[in-house]
């Protein structure tokens, strides 16, 4: 009967300690920087013997999924990219030379998040054609839920103009 006991004791610590927390209502975006990054920056060991991208511990989304060189806002955050509740989206809008509008991409987070606090938005492939002697004139970027209710958001100082 003990042995009973302890176990269901044990398992039920164990279950407490293993329960997700709640997803978060707000999110803050810290600091975000900006740079341009060529391919050869993303590859790993691992890349070279399997072939297939490896993101590691990042969350990274492309305006063109394929390519990888471009200009990218590594946006940091003030909560674990995990926490964010499931189908959140980050739409990112740029005023680059392409363009008089602004361009505006809508990503949707992928299922599987990895603990970290960092999401890489890359203007990539035919969005960004300039190389590293470029850069974008004014950035927003917003972090919604799946029902669309703004989770936090973060601009340049250009974009009030």
């Amino acid at each position: 009967m003990r042995f009973f006991l302890l176990s269901l004791v044990c398992l039920m610590a164990v279950s407490c300690a293993s329960s997700r927390k709640e997803p978060v209502r707000s999110v803050s975006i810290v600091e975000i920087k900006p740079r341009y990054i060529e391919t050869e920056q993303f590859k790993r060991i691992s890349e070279y013997m399997t072939g297939k991208e490896n993101q590691g511990d990042r969350v990274i989304l492309r305006s063109q999924p394929l390519e990888r060189t471009g200009y990218y806002f590594a946006l940091i955050l003030d909560e674990n990219v995990r926490r964010l509740p499931r189908g959140s989206k980050l739409v990112a809008e740029f005023y680059t030379p392409k363009s008089l509008d602004a361009q505006v991409h809508e990503f949707t987070l992928p299922p599987k998040l990895p603990k970290s606090k960092e999401v890489f938005v890359g203007l990539t492939g035919e969005d960004w054609t300039y190389g590293d002697t470029r850069v974008p004139s004014a950035w927003k970027f917003t972090f919604q839920d799946a029902n669309g209710e703004v989770l936090g958001e973060a601009k340049s100082y250009l974009w009030s103009f």
